[in-house]
């Protein structure tokens, strides 16, 4: 089933107003013969034959399961919330005799400066973050709905479940949006921020623009630059860095031999790369980019290349909604995330 098979059943299954799936219909119609008729064939139920001794155990069973229904949902109102402003609980690796330890909680506006030891951060109720030795962040901000980190230097490790956008972190660079996921983020002494994704989506954003992440593949970011394209880390080290070099336009012109080498050396994993590379080249290198991700993986009908060198981004977006991705604010789909396994 394809990505956008996915958010059509997902949207037939819980919209009423969704056009009906295909696929759910013509299970619906070989199933016709044996719908219950109450008219041709009527149900009669039978008199209750459970002995009054089992009705008490019955119900408490069934006001159990009330009961853990009910705490759920009391549970996850309440690991959602936060009081605005409260400290996150932070435990330190060992560290050396005579070292200082931070504190033991992440006060908002007080930065934490790790030495050589590595800490363990909860982020509120959703989520784990693992700061490795040597990094400086700061709590900016932190409430029920909003939770914001500066992180200056260094690198964490993130494990978040919540609804998108409501953790993030700003670097020197620009913002770094979880959409709920799993991911690495580093920054550099030049300030130059980079970005892993395990599961889930991660938008990179700043004031040139901005890139979606998912799964399985990296991106950097300056601050002087649009935010790097995505590149899946099984690529070849060779593919990678050209798409870094291609990206660096200059004068209205992109680096032709790295564009020769993203050419040749993409799969159809990298249609992804070659669409959204495509959006920021220059027309030249845009048409070469697109007809080499239409044979690798055509694009849907009514889409076409010329249109979107012409620059109807549109169509680039209806055919990225055609890769076999999960839709970028799917949280829900990663609830394996919704338990620490920091490591």
């Amino acid at each position: 089933m394809t990505a956008e098979d996915d958010r059509r059943l997902e949207a037939y299954l819980w919209d009423p107003a969704a056009p009906p799936d295909a696929d759910v219909d013509a299970i619906a119609n070989r199933l016709a013969s044996v719908r219950f008729d109450a008219a041709r064939r009527p149900l009669t139920l039978p008199a209750p034959a459970a002995p009054r001794r089992y009705r008490g155990p019955l119900l408490a069973i069934a006001a159990s399961v009330a009961l853990l229904v009910a705490g759920g949902g009391a549970f996850w109102s309440w690991r959602w919330n936060w009081p605005a402003g409260a400290p996150w609980p932070v435990s330190v690796d060992g560290s050396s005799p005579g070292a200082t330890r931070p504190a033991s909680q992440l006060q908002l506006d007080q930065p934490l400066q790790l030495g050589a030891a590595a800490a363990q951060v909860r982020i509120a109720r959703i989520g784990t973050m693992r700061v490795e030795p040597g990094s400086l962040l700061t709590l900016a901000e932190t409430r029920s709905t909003r939770h914001r980190v500066v992180l200056d230097r260094g690198a964490v490790r993130v494990r978040v479940w919540a609804p998108p956008g409501r953790f993030a972190f700003r670097t020197p660079a620009g913002n770094v949006i979880d959409l709920g996921c799993v991911f690495d983020l580093s920054v550099d002494p030049d300030g130059t921020s980079r970005v892993r994704v395990e599961t889930g989506w991660v938008q990179i954003e700043n004031g040139w623009g901005e890139t979606l992440i998912p799964a399985g593949a990296s991106s950097v970011m300056t601050a002087a630059a649009r935010p790097g394209v995505p590149v899946f880390d099984d690529a070849p080290p060779i593919f990678v860095a050209s798409v870094r070099m291609a990206e660096r336009t200059e004068n209205g012109t992109s680096d032709a031999a790295a564009i020769d080498t993203v050419v040749r050396l993409a799969r159809s994993r990298d249609v992804l790369t070659l669409l959204t590379l495509a959006r920021t080249s220059p027309v030249p290198e845009r048409r070469r980019l697109l007809e080499r991700a239409a044979q690798l993986l055509p694009p849907p009908s009514g889409v076409t290349v010329d249109a979107i060198v012409a620059g109807d981004w549109s169509q680039l977006w209806r055919w990225s909604g055609t890769l076999d991705l999960p839709p970028a604010k799917g949280w829900l789909r990663n609830w394996r995330d919704a338990w620490p396994r920091m490591r």
